[in-house]
């Protein structure tokens, strides 16, 4: 029993060992979306950024930087981003809204440089001097954010703070015009119903009531409008204003979206 105990512990190690080992394999995605596992490494000869991925049987895959998506490095993500010196592979840091990436600046070979990029495409060096004036700039988007730099409350040692604020704060502003968006369409939905209704009211023939049953109309569009509630008693007006057999159907369509 103990043998059989050991044994099967052993064979645990071995199956979590070999599930980390693939699992910590490193990787390139393709423009196309393809994904290329081996051991990557980045060429730093030639004027263009490329990297290398050496697979399993040895063969050598080379990929442009315009070719890359990204690649995992040792855990770590690279892609390519328009820096200040052009297009590099950066690494990623912290990723949102505007995310962090490390670069490596001129003539280096470690990734020392910090850079700024939106997902709107708008990115900034963060700098070592003009902190301030240039990050308030640059969060400017956020007026609460862009505040607490230009007052000194947020320097550069609380430049994860500023992008976690940053980002907190697009995203409830996201939110927000969801719902906005959301809103509209609905009531855009609600008064098409009563513009069929006003429609099919106005090509009839006179009759006892019309004018006021159109007013009526008008007014819960109105009401629609402003996301307000439409009282009862215009809707029995207008119940006791439209009889005629040919509305019914529109009147009913129109209610149903009152509810």
């Amino acid at each position: 029993m103990k043998t059989f105990g050991i044994i099967h512990i052993l064979l645990f190690l071995i199956l979590m060992l070999a599930y980390q080992c693939v699992s910590a394999q490193d990787y390139v995605i393709t423009t196309k979306g393809d994904s290329i596992t081996g051991t990557v490494k980045q060429l730093a000869f030639g004027h263009e950024k490329k990297v290398q991925v050496t697979g399993a049987d040895k063969k050598k895959q080379i990929f442009p930087l315009f070719h890359v998506k990204y690649f995992i490095l040792k855990g770590e993500r690279y892609q390519p981003v328009k820096g200040p010196a052009g297009y590099a592979f950066m690494k990623l840091l912290k990723e949102g809204y505007v995310s962090l990436f490390a670069f490596q600046q001129e003539n280096q070979t470690t990734y020392d440089g910090r850079f700024l990029l939106k997902r709107d495409g708008e990115g900034s060096e963060v700098p070592n001097l003009s902190f301030k004036k240039i990050m308030t700039r640059f969060f400017d988007d956020c007026p609460t954010v862009s505040a607490k730099i230009d007052e000194g409350n947020y320097g550069k040692k609380e430049l994860l703070q500023i992008i976690d604020e940053y980002n907190a704060c697009i995203a409830g502003r996201t939110a927000e015009h969801t719902q906005v968006i959301a809103t509209r369409v609905e009531q855009t939905k609600k008064i098409n119903s009563w513009d069929t209704l006003e429609e099919k009211v106005k090509g009839m023939s006179d009759f006892d009531g019309k004018t006021n049953a159109l007013e009526m109309i008008s007014e819960i569009k109105n009401k629609i409008a402003r996301a307000e509630k439409v009282p009862n008693f215009l809707i029995t007006g207008l119940k006791g204003a439209l009889s005629q057999p040919e509305l019914q159907a529109d009147l009913e369509n129109a209610l149903k979206e009152l509810n």
